[in-house]
C-alpha cells in the first residue's frame, strides 16, 4: 500500500476526528422544554439547530446571545450535537483570588452583583435588592449581626406587630406583667445603626 493509499483511507476517520469537538457563537436559546436547546452558527457559517445543553444537575444558566459555545459531535456527526459549556469573555469577573467562585451575571460589569465565596471562608452577597423567602423558619446564627445604614428600617421590619405582642404577654418572675407596653416608638428608638 502506498502512501497515498494509505491517506485516502484515514481521510474520513481523520475528517471525523476533527469534527467531534467545535466552538461556536450562540444564537438563540429555547428554554421551554426539559432539556435547553441552543441554536449557533459554527465553522464557516454552518449553522446548528437544536442543540441539547447539558448543564450540572441543580445549577441552571441561560447564557445570552452571542456567547461561545463548546459542543460535542457523537462520532463527528455534525446532526447530533451536544453543547458542554457556555463562555462569555464580556462579562467574566476578572477580580477574584486564586481558589475563589462567584455566581454572577452580566449585571455584574460595573457594580459587584455576586454571590462570592471569598478566602478565609468569606461567603460575600452583593444586590440592589435582597428577597428571602421561609416558608416555615428563617435561622442566623451568628456571635453577632452587623446592620449597615438602613439599620432601622431593617430592624423594624424584623421586630412587628408579632414580636410586640409575644414582648406585652409575657410575664416576670412572679407573675408580673412589663410595667411599660412596647409600641411601634419602642421599635425603632432603641435600634442603632452602626
Amino acid at each position: 500500500m502506498l502512501l497515498d493509499d494509505f491517506k485516502r483511507l484515514v481521510r474520513p476517520i481523520k475528517n471525523r476526528i476533527f469534527l467531534m469537538l467545535g466552538r461556536a457563537v450562540l444564537k438563540l436559546v429555547e428554554n421551554d422544554e426539559a432539556t435547553q436547546r441552543l441554536s449557533v452558527i459554527a465553522l464557516a457559517d454552518e449553522t446548528i439547530s437544536r442543540i441539547e445543553r447539558f448543564q450540572e444537575y441543580g445549577f441552571e444558566t441561560y447564557p445570552l446571545t452571542e456567547s461561545q459555545v463548546f459542543i460535542g459531535f457523537l462520532n463527528g456527526n455534525r446532526d447530533h450535537g451536544i453543547a458542554l459549556c457556555t463562555h462569555d469573555d464580556r462579562y467574566r469577573p476578572t477580580d477574584l483570588s486564586e481558589g475563589e467562585t462567584a455566581l454572577y451575571t452580566d449585571e455584574d460589569t460595573t457594580t459587584e452583583f455576586r454571590l462570592w465565596m471569598k478566602r478565609n471562608r468569606i461567603a460575600y452577597l452583593r444586590a440592589d435588592k435582597l428577597q428571602v423567602v421561609a416558608d416555615t423558619e428563617a435561622y442566623i446564627k451568628a456571635p453577632s449581626v452587623l446592620l449597615g445604614t438602613d439599620s432601622v428600617a431593617a430592624a423594624y421590619e424584623l421586630i412587628d406587630s408579632r414580636f410586640q405582642a409575644l414582648f406585652n404577654a409575657h410575664k416576670h418572675g412572679g407573675g408580673a406583667v412589663p410595667d411599660v407596653a412596647m409600641g411601634a416608638g419602642h421599635m425603632t428608638s432603641k435600634t442603632k445603626a452602626i
